[in-house]
């Protein structure tokens, strides 16, 4: 349940707004009745930027989460996925796609990416033969008002993308947050950090801002 902000020392009830707004453009990029499948990860984020009856307010008459053991079984002809954009999520969506292709019967796909699209889960998309058969958006949760004083972005993964993986996508996502909170709460005079990612995050800031 989203809670009050009004007391919060800086604006994060204009973050929150924010993320309620687009999400619901993108929950509109689908007009009428829809089924929403959403990755597990993100029930709790979203739950604290949109209630229930802003979600359905907007078309959606089923909520699912995304699983990778049992293909979705809905009697919508419409379905938004609303996933992290792993390849993971890529291959369950397109395992979707075909079943319901087995079974004749015809649905339509919008697959939302979070925080954004991704060149790798397009690629794993075009592999599995599906790429034409969904439409491709994304969705920036961003920061997250967790308290009035507590922000996070909810990337679980990015210590093991950036470390292990190379990976360093999500350095990019932390900059375009932190440009956005400036943006709200005015230009921060001292950036400090530590380590090369902290250094990587700094400077792709500076173009952005």
């Amino acid at each position: 349940m989203a809670f009050v902000l009004q007391d919060s020392i800086l604006s994060f009830s204009t973050l929150r707004e924010k993320a309620r707004k687009d999400l619901c453009e993108s929950l509109d990029k689908m007009r009428g009745a829809k089924a929403l499948v959403m990755d597990r990860s993100l029930s709790g984020p979203l739950g604290l930027v949109a209630e229930k009856q802003l979600i359905k307010d907007h078309g959606v008459e089923k909520t699912f989460h995304l699983r990778s053991d049992q293909p979705l079984d809905t009697d919508l002809r419409r379905v938004v996925y609303l996933v992290r954009a792993t390849m993971a999520n890529m291959k369950t969506i397109a395992q979707h796609v075909k079943y319901h292709q087995q079974q004749r019967q015809k649905l339509e796909y919008l697959v939302c990416l979070v925080p954004g699209r991704d060149m790798i889960c397009e690629r794993v998309l075009e592999d599995e033969g599906v790429y034409n058969d969904v439409q491709l958006g994304e969705y920036d949760l961003g920061l997250i008002p967790f308290e009035d004083d507590v922000l996070s972005m909810e990337l679980s993964s990015s210590f093991r993308e950036c470390n292990l993986e190379g990976d360093k996508a999500s350095l990019l996502h932390v900059a375009r947050c932190l440009v956005r909170l400036q943006q709200v709460c005015g230009t921060v005079p001292v950036i400090r950090g530590k380590g090369s990612a902290a250094k990587t995050v700094c400077d792709l800031m500076l173009p952005l801002a």
